[in-house]
């Protein structure tokens, strides 16, 4: 089955302004959380950003969407393309195809997305008004490629070699939001950047539960980034979760199910390592499946119940 998942490069290389650029204000929310929010309507999942600069902010204000975090320490040094191929190399595996962008473009349209996921091909991109865009849409094969690129022309040079080898499909799109990028503090004070606000739509989350809710959401992806990574440590920090909290959900969750999630081995020459339980990955599948079989359907309703409301939701 096809997943799509996102890698948001928001480290803060080469930013020219004072402000930290993912976190300046978009109408009634910030450039990074417009983005997140646009990729969790069309089912985005998962979304990784790799951050750098102000990190730990950055971070906090972005927990409650339930990203993967990347942390770049070498960002002052690095270019761009160095924490993109970061976030390639950590989603693969996660997903059958991958968006692409720096964290900059807040007025992306949710139509545009849907667009480029109906799209067969390698490398989808985006073209306004005969001018490409982001974000990049390309599949697990071209990530390959992408990774494979050793010249200094940054993300622009790796596609072009890619594209080489990989069928490639521009598509056409009413959304100036591709283009349209916040390079300085002032590009966000703008007049039509301050009337800006998050659309009006539905959210669904799905909780399991006895007397109490035991699974949930963030539960979920806690268990999603294990299986990748093979520590809940790892996992805890890269959802900014403490490790004692991960570790409640968990137990939590196995005592009201009456089985294992997770087996873990700790210490030793080789280090610990923790792995999904085959309850655990069924448990986990299962919720999935039905977690976005709800998201696809609460998208219909609301069209059904709050027509006026969804015509300005695009």
């Amino acid at each position: 089955m096809e997943k799509t998942g996102a890698v948001i490069v928001a480290a803060g290389h080469k930013n020219r302004g004072t402000a930290f650029l993912p976190m300046l204000p978009v109408g009634d929310s910030t450039v990074i959380r417009r983005i997140i929010i646009t990729m969790r309507r069309v089912g985005i999942d998962p979304i990784v950003v790799v951050t750098g600069k102000q990190g730990d902010e950055l971070e906090k204000h972005i927990s409650d969407l339930e990203v993967i975090s990347l942390r770049n320490p070498d960002y002052e040094t690095e270019q761009m393309f160095d924490s993109i191929s970061m976030g390639l190399r950590y989603i693969r595996g996660l997903c059958t195809q991958t968006l692409i962008l720096p964290a900059k473009f807040p007025l992306l349209l949710r139509d545009t997305l849907e667009k480029m996921l109906s799209e067969e091909g390698d490398i989808i991109r985006p073209v306004f008004d005969g001018k490409r865009g982001h974000p990049v849409l390309i599949s697990e094969h071209a990530a390959g490629k992408v990774l494979e690129y050793t010249g200094n022309r940054g993300l622009r040079g790796a596609l072009f070699e890619a594209e080489q080898c990989f069928v490639t499909k521009e598509v056409p799109v009413e959304d100036q939001g591709i283009i349209f990028a916040v390079e300085t503090d002032e590009d966000s004070t703008e007049r039509e950047m301050e009337k800006q606000k998050i659309q009006v739509h539905p959210e669904v989350r799905l909780v399991v539960r006895r007397n109490d809710p035991f699974f949930g959401p963030l539960l979920a992806r806690f268990l999603t980034v294990v299986r990748h990574t093979g520590s809940m440590q790892t996992a805890c920090r890269q959802l900014h979760i403490s490790y004692t909290k991960g570790w409640k959900l968990l137990k939590e969750a196995e005592h009201q199910l009456g089985y294992g999630l997770l087996v873990s081995r700790s210490g030793g020459t080789e280090g610990g390592f923790s792995c999904l339980t085959e309850k655990g990955e069924d448990f986990l599948r299962r919720y999935l499946c039905m977690e976005e079989e709800l998201r696809k359907e609460s998208e219909r309703l609301f069209k059904r119940y709050f027509p006026e409301e969804n015509e300005v939701s695009k």
